[in-house]
């Protein structure tokens, strides 16, 4: 019985200890003590590899970014450019089937034209 009084007495202690070390550790970092020039000179090549890697890491953000803007660009440009490009071979094959009817009638020897002007309606005055 004697030990665990004693073991309890000791591990209350240790809890002690380490509440005061966790606050004075607190406090010294609050006024600076363990960013010493020390701290840099051993920590200085780990700090400036995390520090290039993070510049690093937003510049790729950056042209990531820049680069998915340019694709949605160019992406909407290639369906307006696909829609024309119908238009125009619509525009291509009438034109080809016109002047195979023409070839065909004139072949043919049938007297029929293209009407230039379309067909209007007579007004009642």
């Amino acid at each position: 019985m004697a030990k665990k009084k004693n073991n309890n007495k000791t591990t209350k202690k240790r809890k002690n200890a380490a509440k005061v070390q966790t606050g004075a550790w607190f406090s010294s970092f609050r006024e600076g003590k363990p960013l010493s020039v020390d701290f840099f000179k051993r920590h200085g090549w780990f700090i400036l590899i995390a520090m290039v890697a993070v510049i690093a890491l937003i510049g790729q953000r950056y042209t990531n970014k820049s680069k998915m803007r340019e694709i949605k660009e160019l992406t909407r440009e290639l369906a307006f450019e696909k829609s024309q490009q119908i238009n125009e071979k619509a525009t291509y094959m009438s034109l080809i089937r016109e002047n195979e009817m023409r070839r065909l009638l004139r072949e043919r020897n049938i007297d029929l034209d293209y009407q230039e002007q379309p067909p209007y309606e007579l007004s009642r005055h």
